[in-house]
């Protein structure tokens, strides 16, 4: 009775009682910033990079893509959670296929500041509107009806440029295979959007096969619960029950964070393999809860991991903090800092508190009048300006005694894990009227701009692009073959279909392309295209991929003398390699079970 009181749900898939939802968390609020400006900068910024990959995107242009939440036409309870799955699987599915996408903590700030509410069902003028805002090149949107068991979704495409609305997609399945329906339907929009896209729809569905729909269900409910612990309790469940799905990991280690449990934080993004696409998001994250709790050296190593793959001016600025709480010099990372955003406040107040720490006191000086310009209002900086004048001018009776480079004061360096709360902008814990004892902080940056980090990740990506389309054509297929087997050693097949694909379209007499080809099909259960790829490679070349590919279907097929023979052959080719050695040995164990 209490639970019916209170509208708890029990969900259909999983059978656990959930609270409703509401309102989505208002920790987006704080993520984002509270200023418009932010979200002109954020979709500016992903304009961007869509117009950027007009010379190597989908088609031969940039896609920047907006998934709505699906809309529930069922009326059993406990289901709504799915309408907001369906951005989540959609977006992934979209980003490995080579577009961008808009992040649903961006698409929630765009509705908050358009005072729509959260969970609104827009009606398609208000899409329109929606869309035009963030500057979108596509808007998906669709409903989903669950019925005896079974899960169907239908999908539209609304291009702005027109604009005009494409036919309808459809997808059904059993509920318990939804992520098979949002996979699917993935493909046919991604096929509609670009008919030349070569990807097969069972490598869409291969992509979320590691993953346990009950995991996904409590991610999801993760994500949307509006109170902290009950998130931090959904995410739980969803890592226990799939312990490597990096983006309730991702969640969970944040969800800790803003919580400012910042030991549990530090635990669970380190279960983030650093070679997964979030590891950088995760690595941020991790060095401002070291900060939090004086774990300066390793803060200082988090940083200067991100900062050696995108050195944007937030993990600069939080590298020098944390150099500098080491009683070392972190003027120089403050400086790179301030030259990458200028109209940084918070940049240019720390230049200022590390100039004046190493007894720079002109430099310190210049650079807070510039803290002030941005940000006239501040007290602290005023505080600090006021110092540095008696500094510069040491005759003046009020100077302040200078501070030593080699023995900062304890006030400098003391940890402020325990009082600073999340979303603070100033550490001033360590600032005092006195003169003698004055010593204000550094301002940690702990937001992670996401967009940032894509934009930069994507030029970098671009300029290697540039650099490849110069290399003669077997040289290209070479250099994205050797891509493509990196995302097959992680798992991401629909990324390294892609790389082979445009492998073959660069040089289709590359052997490793079609033997990376005979690997995905091999993994998506297509064995006959696979022996058809692995052997058109070997006749190109001979090669130990392609060779291991027909081992392990003759192995599965018990055909032992075949598989032999093939497996020998990738020794002869690769005398060490422990895949082939290892169907040897698998070999002679089912030889001997034999009858």
């Amino acid at each position: 009775m209490e639970c019916q009181r209170r509208g708890c749900q029990t969900s259909i898939i999983t059978g656990s009682v959930h609270l409703p939802t509401g309102h989505l968390s208002k920790r987006v609020s704080s993520f984002l910033g509270i200023l418009l400006l932010a979200l002109l900068s954020l979709t500016f910024g992903l304009r961007n990079v869509a117009r950027a990959a007009s010379t190597s995107g989908p088609n031969g242009e940039g896609h920047l893509i907006l998934v709505l939440p699906f809309e529930n036409q069922s009326t059993q309870p406990g289901l709504d959670w799915i309408g907001e799955s369906f951005p989540t699987i959609l977006n992934e599915r979209f980003h490995s296929a080579g577009f961008l996408t808009i992040r649903r903590e961006d698409r929630q700030y765009s509705l908050q500041h358009l005072g729509l509410p959260a969970g609104l069902h827009p009606t398609h003028a208000t899409i329109y509107r929606i869309a035009q805002t963030l500057d979108v090149d596509e808007v998906v949107l669709g409903s989903y009806r669950v019925e005896n068991g079974q899960v169907t979704a239908t999908a539209r495409i609304l291009e702005m440029r027109g604009p005009r609305m494409r036919a309808p997609l459809q997808e059904s399945a059993a509920l318990n295979q939804l992520l098979d329906v949002e996979d699917g339907l993935a493909w046919q929009l991604v096929r509609q959007i670009d008919p030349r896209f070569a990807v097969e729809k069972q490598t869409f569905l291969a992509a979320g096969r590691g993953l346990r729909l009950d995991a996904f269900e409590n991610y999801i409910r993760g994500e949307t619960e509006p109170g902290i612990e009950e998130q931090i309790r959904h995410l739980n469940a969803a890592v226990r029950l799939s312990p490597n799905y990096t983006p309730a990991l991702l969640a969970l280690g944040k969800a800790y964070f803003f919580h400012q449990q910042y030991e549990q934080a530090i635990d669970t993004f380190a279960r983030i393999p650093h070679s997964n696409s979030r590891a950088l998001e995760a690595q941020f994250y991790s060095g401002l809860a070291d900060l939090y709790t004086g774990q300066y050296a390793q803060a200082e190593s988090a940083f200067s991991a991100v900062a050696a793959v995108l050195p944007l001016p937030e993990v600069l600025n939080n590298q020098g903090v944390a150099l500098n709480r080491q009683g070392q010099n972190g003027t120089a990372l403050f400086q790179r800092a301030v030259l990458l955003d200028p109209q940084n406040a918070n940049a240019w107040f720390n230049l200022a508190v590390s100039e004046r720490r190493f007894q720079h006191f002109a430099k310190a000086l210049e650079a807070v009048k510039k803290s002030l310009a941005l940000r006239p209002d501040d007290n602290e900086a005023q505080h600090l300006e006021q110092h540095l004048l008696t500094e510069v001018h040491p005759s003046s009776e009020s100077a302040s005694k200078p501070v030593s480079a080699d023995a900062p004061t304890k006030a400098s360096f003391s940890a402020d894990s325990a009082s600073d709360p999340v979303g603070s902008t100033s550490n001033s814990a360590g600032t005092s009227k006195n003169d003698d004892m004055y010593e204000p902080l550094e301002r940690i940056a702990r937001t992670y701009n996401e967009t940032s980090f894509r934009q930069a990740a994507f030029e970098m990506d671009q300029m290697r692009a540039l650099k490849l389309h110069s290399l003669p054509p077997a040289q290209q297929a070479a250099a994205l073959c050797k891509e493509g087997q990196r995302y097959i050693d992680q798992g991401l097949l629909l990324e390294a279909e892609r790389q082979f694909q445009q492998a073959l379209t660069a040089d289709p007499s590359s052997a490793l392309a079609h033997a990376g080809l005979a690997q995905i099909r091999e993994f998506t259960g297509n064995a006959t295209v696979a022996r058809e790829q692995a052997m058109t490679s070997l006749q190109l070349q001979p090669n130990t991929a392609a060779y291991l590919v027909l081992a392990r279907l003759d192995l599965q097929q018990r055909q032992f003398s075949a598989a032999k023979e093939f497996a020998h052959s990738a020794l002869h080719l690769d005398t060490k390699n422990s895949a082939a050695l290892g169907i040897l040995h698998a070999i002679q164990l089912q030889e001997k079970q034999a009858p």
